[in-house]
């Protein structure tokens, strides 16, 4: 199983919509087609007092990069060009993959 992290950082200007848009849209369509898995959303506590906004991390649980290749081709490139139509650049963001590794 590996993890896709979105980190993403909104401006001040959108963060409560962002969030919200999050929860509400973003998260329940991505795990619609059961491909992306336990979604945990976070914000990313680096000192700051958010006058320049807040930065978050999206996990999503996938069994292969080719899956969500699957996912991203079939609607995940949608959900993403609607965010970027909504937010435009007051929402960045990178993506890291991770692998689970069993540390007992």
């Amino acid at each position: 199983m590996l993890i896709i992290n979105t980190t993403y950082h909104a401006s001040a200007a959108v963060y409560d919509n962002f969030v919200e848009w999050l929860c509400c849209e973003y998260i329940p369509r991505a795990k619609a087609g059961g491909v992306l898995l336990w979604p945990q959303l976070t914000r990313v506590l680096d000192g700051s007092t958010g006058a320049d906004g807040y930065s978050y991390a999206l996990q999503f649980h996938v069994e292969s990069v080719d899956a969500f290749k699957a996912w991203y081709a079939d609607g995940g490139m949608n959900l993403h060009q609607e965010m970027v139509e909504r937010f435009g650049r007051d929402v960045v963001g990178f993506s890291t993959w991770m692998e689970e590794i069993d540390a007992e």
